[in-house]
């Protein structure tokens, strides 16, 4: 990313952590010191780092994304992450929330890749290299964002151009897939979404299995192929997050938060949770 782009961003960060922006769908993101690896949680979305680097840790997966290459979470995805950063060079990023809806239409327009050739153990999370044009892009979403004015009117187009980008990319075999709805990609996108949405019930595997019409066997093999972890082993991790995400920014008491993601004992679910992030939940505020 050029220094112009990082000038402008730089007119939105004044204080460390995330900001929000003109855009709902849109945050920017400053860190000033080394963050060592832990557990971090992406909802689908695009990654653009400006400046430094995040390295991503999925069972024996690493991706590394920086300012010459982008990352891209098509579904829900937990990840142990490692930021690198200093004083004198933070690391600096735009988290953009990706619209089902808008990329649903990209997809519908242009050809199909083929993604039969691709491997076939690509998981539900790739990187891809920075063009010329989506460094252009960056820059004008930057410019946009100044104004509320101007994200109302011409931050969709934006944004529009730039899925179409990241839609066409070398590496976005998995995003296609993902929107053909009749792909085992697709129906355990479907199936993350339902456990998203439902956290905090008894979530039975064989219903989750059946509601995408997929035996038992099939849906485990891909939603491990795809997330690297088993769906009970998922669904443990999102509701950690989710949980530590109710203390550190909603207030909720430890045993509030325990039930409100499903969990029956609060000594289980302190447990997981210091065994998860390396710290009990009474000091999730302390390390948010």
């Amino acid at each position: 990313m050029t220094n112009k782009i990082l000038k402008q961003a730089n007119k939105f960060l004044e204080h460390e952590g995330m900001h929000d922006t003109n855009l709902d769908d849109v945050k920017l993101y400053r860190c000033s010191t080394y963050d060592k690896k832990s557990p971090l949680l992406y909802d689908v979305c695009l990654i653009l780092v400006l400046q430094g680097k995040k390295i991503g840790h999925l069972v024996n997966t690493t991706l590394e994304y920086d300012s010459k290459n982008y990352l891209v979470v098509p579904t829900t995805l937990p990840l142990d992450c490692e930021t690198i950063a200093s004083a004198n060079e933070p690391f600096i990023c735009l988290s953009i929330s990706i619209n089902k809806k808008i990329m649903n239409e990209i997809m519908e327009l242009i050809p199909k890749k083929d993604t039969y050739t691709c491997n076939k153990d690509l998981l539900g999370v790739f990187s891809d290299k920075v063009t010329l044009t989506i460094e252009e892009l960056t820059l004008k979403l930057l410019n946009v964002l100044e104004t509320k004015e101007e994200s109302i009117i011409l931050g969709e187009s934006v944004l529009k151009e730039l899925f179409y980008r990241i839609a066409i990319g070398e590496n976005s075999h998995f995003l296609h897939k993902m929107f053909l709805k009749s792909n085992n990609e697709a129906k355990i996108s479907n199936i993350i979404k339902t456990i998203h949405d439902n956290l905090d019930t008894k979530l039975d595997m064989s219903d989750l299995a059946r509601s995408e019409d997929m035996s038992i066997s099939s849906f485990h093999s891909h939603f491990k192929k795809i997330t690297s972890h088993t769906p009970l082993q998922y669904i443990k991790k999102l509701r950690l997050n989710r949980a530590k995400s109710l203390i550190s920014t909603h207030n909720y008491q430890v045993t509030k938060a325990a039930q409100a993601v499903g969990y029956e004992g609060v000594s289980q679910f302190s447990r997981d949770f210091k065994s998860y992030f390396g710290y009990p939940p009474v000091e999730a505020k302390l390390n948010s």
